[in-house]
């Protein structure tokens, strides 16, 4: 990898290695936030595409995700994972430069957004793997530097709240779209990026199997899986991102709020923004009480105590209710769904074998993005045959019911935090930690 090697050689240009993955975070969730509000206001309102484009588009932008994760998190285990991040982060940013380019000329059209979705589905698919397993070696890195120690779930609160201050930072800048345009915002989405792909090259060199794994890459994947589904913990904690990919944020997130506020409200460009803008200040909400607040020593029951929280607010959205109780509705929401986002990635992170962590962390997020394409699909068809308002009953008793069976069957409302054990390992034992 030339061009990512030229770069990287360069002693000079090292970032504090925790800073550094903070700033490669916020410069992808803030291009993600303006893509939240961009992407479907310009299907539903620009394009003004019926219920089924709609979720047939925003399935696009999740299935490559459901091909490449698995594949992706055995690279990322094999690879060094700054130049994947590199590489797809700039070829992220090219293929929304792309898109702008073709909205400034006049060329926009429904089969142009569908295929920008998919690009960016690629890219999306092979630098979540690489850039949530490499949080293990960077909190190691970064305690063996005079920029001191985090352990390993502060670590990941802080990422959330950084995550989510940044999607709220590139929603908020969605919100201009309705004066601007929005080939100009999709312009900035494609520069930040590429500016978070160069940042990746000065991140310092994370350890890998690289020379030590001489297993098939198919064994590798197979291995992830079964680490998954024999674990009491770690196949919950999947289970319930394949009912959140699914029914909440396919089903709901992307297809029922943007229709809810055209056909409902009659609204556009700002109130899609300003609403997602209010989901994720309850998401930063949430984990800013999580940082201040002592670790969660039970976070499997807080995770699922959580997300009862959004089967609430899924019940609510079929009820008739006023613009600013939906706002506040929507903030309820997001401070619910911050803290089992937050507790539900430290949990596999301190649960997954070190040596399988990026294959593990590869299958749960599959878990998510897997069933979002269906979700939003099947979605768009039942607003489109029975409207907004009744449709939001779906999603609600499913995850009901999801919830209900896991935490009767598994021990998830019993799981403790196990992060101490990882924050105590040394470099060399998490580099070679046995696979089971």
């Amino acid at each position: 990898m030339p061009l990512f090697d030229a770069l990287a050689r360069d002693r000079k240009l090292r970032l504090p290695p925790f800073g550094a993955y903070l700033a490669l975070v916020a410069c992808w969730f803030f291009s993600f936030g303006l893509q939240t509000t961009l992407f479907p206001g310009v299907i539903t309102f620009t394009l003004g595409e019926s219920p089924e484009r709609l979720g047939i588009a925003q399935a696009a932008l999740t299935a490559p995700m459901m091909l490449l994760l698995p594949l992706a998190g055995v690279l990322a285990e094999r690879r060094d994972r700054r130049g994947i991040l590199f590489y797809f982060y700039i070829f992220a940013g090219l293929s929304a430069l792309a898109l702008a380019g073709l909205l400034f000329t006049n060329r926009l059209s429904y089969w142009a957004m569908v295929g920008f979705a998919l690009l960016i589905g690629v890219a999306g698919g092979f630098v979540m793997p690489a850039r949530d397993s490499a949080i293990n070696p960077v909190v190691r890195i970064t305690g063996q530097t005079r920029h001191g120690r985090v352990d390993l779930q502060r670590a990941v609160v802080l990422t959330s709240t950084v995550q989510f201050a940044s999607q709220i930072a590139g929603m908020g800048v969605g919100y201009f779209a309705a004066w601007s345009g929005p080939a100009a915002l999709f312009a900035l989405q494609g520069v930040g990026l590429v500016i978070g792909g160069v940042v990746a090259a000065f991140i310092p060199r994370l350890a890998s199997n690289r020379g030590r794994s001489t297993a098939h890459p198919m064994a590798d994947l197979v291995d992830g899986w079964r680490a998954v589904v024999h674990s009491p913990v770690l196949m919950p904690m999947t289970a319930i991102m394949v009912a959140i990919g699914f029914l909440v944020v396919g089903g709901g997130f992307l297809v029922l709020i943007p229709l809810l506020i055209r056909e409902t409200y009659g609204g556009g460009f700002q109130e899609i923004a300003s609403l997602m803008v209010c989901f994720w200040l309850g998401a930063l909400a949430a984990n800013i009480a999580l940082v201040k607040f002592r670790q969660i020593e039970r976070p499997g029951r807080a995770v699922v105590l959580a997300q009862c929280v959004t089967v609430l607010a899924l019940g609510a959205f079929a009820l008739p209710m006023p613009l600013w109780t939906l706002y506040l509705l929507v903030f309820f929401w997001g401070l619910g769904a911050g803290v089992a986002i937050s507790l539900s990635r430290s949990v596999v992170q301190e649960q997954a074998p070190p040596a399988k962590l990026a294959r593990v962390m590869s299958v749960y997020q599959l878990g998510l993005f897997g069933g979002m394409p269906a979700g939003a699909v099947i979605m768009g068809f039942v607003v489109g045959a029975t409207g907004p308002h009744f449709a939001a009953l779906i999603p609600m008793g499913g995850l009901a019911l999801v919830l209900l069976v896991i935490s009767l069957t598994t021990p998830i409302l019993s799981v403790r935090r196990a992060g101490h054990a990882i924050a105590a390992m040394t470099g060399e034992e998490i580099d070679n930690a046995p696979a089971e």
